[in-house]
């Protein structure tokens, strides 16, 4: 119960330090801007707007001076079926009287299934989410070079983020399995911040910034009577520590017609350490010399991964008409899930026992490609599309992690506006996506789920086997599989003043 307690406190004041900006949510996969969202996502090889300083930075010398209003609609529609669970996998409530957790350094003891909090359930992602943007762009009276600044900003707050476990861990809290990519995205504010120059007339370099943060916290908690478990005294200490992903591009434009980009994207991720210092009233160690009891926990999160990249864009352009391809190298073999760790070893009951049959349950780097092209069809009005295609890097989950995903396949639609209004110049945009993610099914092995109720379990008293604890017994909420897959329309709206 203490620790319990005691993982609430700090569950709660991570949550409260994420307010400040950091980078996360749907724009890496969706585009920073309309112009990005049209032609697939990405602006590799051509600089149309403001999401060039995350795309491509060198492509900002590209821009119109400008100030820019954004707005953002993302609605996903995903679906996992959980597979009927075996009657004889569920935890007994005799499992209280097992010795099982107590001998050993088996400490995740699971709950009856019975008792667990919330019942196992299909996992739907339909919630919209909104942002509102703000950019400028200015050169500074400089020649050939441009400042680029943007800022997405969630409606319904500055902050919304969840952590969950990918396997059985998971029955504590929402005991259902989770997506890993795409659709259940964070909402926090997001700030980039970019510059670009032309030194030469087929070169231009530029860098970028995106605004992160790595959160320390440490609560000393004092509890003045241990049967007592909704009071305490608490104390905090916390420190936020500013850091930045940085984006490097550059532009080669041997002829005017043909574009040549290479861009490089460091990793992100929001990493949270929290420590926790615990201290009983009256109660001892056991031992030759009395001393309090005290403890220390440290807990440790690693919030919206998002991989290194780097990407190569080759563009051309013909008579009004514009094409962009670009493609990325993704370093997903580097990630780290909410909990800092790594899938595969968490992905089979004992990990010792394995080998290097641990390297199949790594997550892969892969190859993902955005197309986009448009055609301006009279002065001030162009139509774009665009097509978009990302692989999974998540390996088979047959084990016993759940990490939801599958290749995702993007159609683009965008149009512009050019017009001036009582001597003013403006411009206005929208951009429609349509993301769709493979059907997928999983049977996962029972070899590789955790036997929560081992078969030589015993009795607390008398020391007597337990034949209910016979065969596999899990409250792994992936078990023994399920289906999952769906889609979402992404939307935007971009209104620009031009100076």
């Amino acid at each position: 119960m203490l620790r319990v307690l005691q993982a609430t406190c700090l569950a709660a004041i991570a949550a409260a330090l994420l307010a400040p900006p950091c980078a996360a949510g749907p724009f890496r996969i969706m585009g920073h801007d309309t112009a990005s969202m049209a032609q697939g996502g990405s602006q590799g090889a051509w600089g149309r707007g403001l999401g060039a300083i995350y795309s491509n930075p060198a492509l900002l010398v590209d821009l119109d001076r400008g100030f820019v209003l954004d707005f953002f609609v993302v609605q996903p529609f995903l679906d996992t079926d959980l597979m009927t669970r075996p009657a004889n996998a569920d935890i007994p409530i005799t499992f209280y009287d097992s010795d099982v957790g107590i001998e050993g350094e088996n400490l995740d003891r699971p709950l009856p299934t019975a008792e667990l909090r919330n019942p196992r359930a299909d996992n739907t992602v339909d919630q919209p989410l909104t942002f509102l943007g703000i950019g400028i762009a200015h050169d500074l009276g400089i020649e050939d070079f441009m400042l680029g600044l943007a800022l997405r900003v969630p409606t319904d707050g500055l902050a919304a983020v969840k952590a969950c476990y990918p396997d059985e861990r998971e029955q504590y809290f929402s005991n259902t399995v989770h997506f890993t990519r795409f659709g259940e995205w964070s909402q926090v504010l997001s700030l980039l911040f970019g510059l670009a120059y032309r030194p030469l007339d087929w070169l231009s370099v530029g860098a970028s910034v995106e605004g992160a943060l790595n959160i320390g916290a440490t609560i000393d908690m004092f509890i003045p009577e241990a049967s007592v478990q909704d009071y305490a005294l608490v104390n905090t200490d916390f420190d936020a520590e500013t850091t930045a992903r940085a984006v490097v591009g550059f532009n080669f434009r041997p002829w005017d017609f043909l574009s040549i980009s290479v861009i490089w994207r460091d990793r992100r991720y929001t990493r949270v350490e929290a420590d926790a210092v615990l201290s009983l009233w009256n109660y001892h160690e056991a031992g030759d010399e009395t001393q309090p009891k005290r403890v220390k926990q440290r807990h440790l999160l690693a919030l919206d991964f998002e991989p290194m990249e780097v990407s190569l864009a080759l563009g051309g352009k013909w008579r009004g008409a514009w094409a962009d391809l670009t493609v990325s190298w993704n370093h997903w073999a580097d990630y780290l899930d909410a909990h800092h760790e790594r899938g595969q070893y968490t992905a089979v009951s004992d990990p010792a026992a394995q080998g290097e049959s641990l390297s199949q349950f790594a997550f892969s780097d892969t190859f993902s490609v955005a197309f986009g092209m448009g055609y301006e069809y009279l002065d001030g009005f162009s139509a774009q599309v665009g097509f978009a295609y990302r692989p999974t890097p998540v390996p088979a989950q047959v084990g016993r992690t759940s990490y939801l995903d599958e290749d995702l396949f993007a159609a683009t639609v965008g149009h512009r506006f050019d017009f001036t209004l009582w001597d003013q110049r403006l411009r206005a945009e929208l951009a429609l996506q349509f993301w769709k993610m493979i059907d997928a099914t999983v049977h996962k092995d029972p070899a590789l789920i955790k036997d929560e109720f081992p078969d030589e379990a015993r009795t607390v008293i008398g020391g007597q086997l337990m034949p209910e604890a016979e065969g596999l017994q899990t409250n792994n909420p992936g078990f023994p599989g399920f289906s999952f897959g769906g889609w979402a329309l992404h939307c935007a709206v971009t209104l620009a003043y031009l100076f």
